[in-house]
């Protein structure tokens, strides 16, 4: 995908790999599509929720990109409320905690943020 070139995980590798693996971690065609999609708004450059619209994604794709995209000063334990709380978006933040705390185990970085979001995951029971 364009909107990350250049760009690299926390392994090294290419960032488009990080959105493969979470891709194969969610189960239907939506999800994966919202999988590829869940860091553009954030990290690609020239990328908002409205190019996406723009670019004729599904309404309910856009709603959980959007619900899965930190707000300037937000803090983990909020973002991890928000995505929870859109059906198509937690999946997607499960898998996305899931290969972010592969990577962080891979590369020695602190594991805690993604440990807790996933246990808050598990807490929101939804």
């Amino acid at each position: 995908m364009d909107a990350h070139e250049g760009q690299h995980d926390k392994t090294g590798k290419p960032y488009i790999q990080h959105c493969q693996r979470v891709a194969d971690l969610v189960m239907n065609e939506e999800e994966k599509i919202v999988a590829y999609l869940h860091d553009v708004p954030e990290k690609a450059a020239g990328w908002t929720i409205d190019r996406l619209r723009e670019e004729g994604f599904s309404a309910s794709v856009i709603a959980a990109v959007d619900a899965l995209t930190r707000r300037p000063g937000e803090d983990d334990a909020a973002l991890v409320a928000r995505a929870a709380a859109n059906t198509l978006a937690r999946p997607v933040k499960e898998a996305d905690l899931q290969d972010n705390l592969v990577q962080a185990e891979q590369t020695g970085l602190d594991t805690t943020k993604f440990a807790e979001g996933l246990a808050a995951l598990a807490a929101s029971g939804n």
